[in-house]
């Protein structure tokens, strides 16, 4: 079971930032998406932080500082924020449903069978959907 638990550490990608005191807070690597030519970064805390809830993120714009180094900056846009956050459900929704079997296989995600994906694979066989 601890080999199964230092595995999935392994998989976590970690951020640390610093707090309005300078403290490091350490978050959990969400997501990173794309929305009309800039990066949005989703953070969510390892650790319960006040104002946060168990299940939020935080949604920072990604840019470069002057170094050439990523910099986290707040938005604070609230239309935009919901913009980013609706744009990423859409990509996670997408990404739910794509193959994701190696270059070899013929699937294109698209099976035209009655089958629903959480049923099984249709007659075709399938990765995600049952088409070959």
């Amino acid at each position: 079971m601890a080999e199964l638990e230092q595995e999935m550490e392994m998989d976590v990608d970690i951020i640390t930032l610093l707090d309005m005191d300078n403290n490091d807070v350490d978050f959990y690597h969400v997501a990173t998406i794309d929305y009309e030519e800039k990066w949005y970064v989703f953070l969510q805390p390892v650790k319960p932080i006040d104002g946060i809830k168990e299940d939020e993120v935080i949604i920072y714009e990604l840019g470069l500082d002057d170094e050439g180094d990523d910099k986290f900056i707040p938005i604070e846009n609230d239309e935009l924020l919901e913009k980013v956050f609706q744009e990423y459900l859409a990509q996670a929704e997408e990404d739910e449903y794509e193959c994701d079997c190696d270059d070899d296989c013929d699937c294109d995600d698209d099976c035209d069978c009655d089958k629903e994906e959480s049923e099984g694979s249709c007659e075709n066989g399938c990765c995600t959907c049952g088409k070959k």
